[in-house]
C-alpha cells in the first residue's frame, strides 16, 4: 500500500482529529465524501456475527457510571486538561498532543486546540466558543483557514424545527466533554463494566457497541457487510474511580486476527477542576489578511432540512 504523502497524510489526520472528538451520530455526516443516509422503513432485526459488535444485554453500572460521569462534567465551574490523540491510519500512527479548556458561568464556554507534525509538516487545530460564537482555525503548513459558526441562531432554528438541542451542540463542536458523552451514551448500548487499577489508580472501565438502530444506518439491510473503515466496532471508556473523570477513550476495530484494537485512544492529563480560567481564552479575533468563511447559512440550511424530513417521517 502506497503511503500517503506527507502533506495529505497530515490534513487527513487533522480532520481525524475533529471527527473523532464529534458525535457517533454524526461521524457518517462528517467524513467527506463517505456520507451514508439510513435506509428507510427496514425493522431492527438482531445482527448476524458477520454484522459487527453486536452488544450484550445493556449493563446497569455501565449505564449509571456514564450518566454520572457527565453530570459530574456539567457541575465544574472549570476544566482544563492535556489532551493527547493517538491515530492509527492505514500504515501510518499519528500522535496528536492539544489542550481542553472548559467553563460554566451560564453559556458553556470552550476551548479546543490540537497540534500535530508530520514529517516537515506542521498542522493545528483550534476550537474557540464563547457561548455566542464558535470559531475554528486550521492551519497546515502555510496555509490557514477561519471559519465561524452563530451558535445562538442555530440552536434557535433547531428548537424552532424540533431537532435535539443536544445533537446540534456536539455536531457544531461546543458540547464539550459532556456534549461528547451524552452522544456517545445515546449512540452505544455499554454491555460490560468493570473496576480496575492502574498505577495505583482506581479505574471504572466501560464497553460497549453501537446499538440496532445506529447500526442500521451504517449498514441498512446489508447486515453481512463490514462497517466502513472509519467506523469504529466498539468504544472503551476510562473512568477515574473517584472523580469519574474520562481519562482515556478508545474507538476499537477489529484487526484481520480479529483481535480489537485502538483506532484511535483519547488520553486526558494534567486534569484541573474549579480553577480560574482568564475570560480572554474564550476570545478569538481572526487576524489581519484572513477573512472567516461564515458556515451558519450552511447549518441553518441543513437544520430546515433535517426538520422537512422529520415531518415527513412521521
Amino acid at each position: 500500500m502506497k503511503s500517503l504523502p506527507k502533506s495529505t497524510a497530515a490534513v487527513t489526520a487533522m480532520a481525524l482529529v475533529v471527527l473523532w472528538l464529534k458525535s457517533p451520530e454524526v461521524w457518517g455526516q462528517r467524513a467527506p465524501g463517505l456520507e451514508q443516509k439510513p435506509t428507510k422503513n427496514l425493522p431492527l432485526k438482531s445482527p448476524s456475527p458477520l454484522m459487527a459488535d453486536a452488544p450484550g444485554p445493556e449493563s446497569p453500572e455501565a449505564k449509571g457510571a456514564l450518566d454520572q460521569a457527565r453530570q459530574r462534567l456539567l457541575s465544574y465551574q472549570s476544566i482544563q486538561a492535556k489532551l493527547v490523540e493517538t491515530v492509527a491510519l492505514a500504515n501510518r500512527r499519528f500522535i496528536v498532543n492539544g489542550s481542553y479548556l472548559q467553563a460554566g458561568g451560564g453559556d458553556l464556554r470552550l476551548r479546543l486546540e490540537f497540534q500535530v507534525k508530520v514529517g516537515d509538516t506542521e498542522g493545528s487545530i483550534l476550537e474557540v466558543c464563547d457561548g455566542q460564537v464558535l470559531w475554528t482555525r486550521h492551519k497546515v503548513g502555510g496555509d490557514t483557514r477561519i471559519s465561524r459558526r452563530d451558535v445562538r441562531q442555530i440552536l434557535q432554528a433547531a428548537a424552532d424545527n424540533g431537532l435535539s438541542d443536544n445533537l446540534i451542540t456536539v455536531e457544531l463542536g461546543f458540547g464539550g466533554l459532556p456534549g461528547l458523552l451524552a452522544s456517545i451514551g445515546k449512540s452505544i448500548q455499554f454491555d460490560q463494566y468493570k473496576e480496575d487499577t492502574a498505577d495505583g489508580r482506581k479505574l471504572i472501565v466501560i464497553e460497549g457497541g453501537w446499538k440496532l438502530e445506529m447500526l442500521k444506518f451504517w449498514q441498512g439491510d446489508k447486515f453481512h457487510e463490514p462497517l466502513p473503515d472509519y467506523v469504529p466496532a466498539r468504544i472503551r471508556l476510562y473512568l477515574d474511580g473517584e472523580s469519574l473523570f474520562p481519562r482515556r477513550i478508545l474507538y476499537l476495530r477489529r484487526n484481520a486476527d480479529n483481535q480489537l484494537r485502538p483506532k484511535v485512544s483519547l488520553d486526558f492529563s494534567e486534569i484541573e477542576t474549579d480553577t480560574v480560567i482568564p475570560p480572554t481564552k474564550f476570545k478569538f479575533v481572526p487576524p489581519e489578511g484572513v477573512f472567516p468563511e461564515d458556515l451558519t447559512p450552511q447549518f441553518l440550511d441543513q437544520i430546515k432540512q433535517r426538520g422537512q424530513q422529520r415531518g415527513n417521517d412521521k
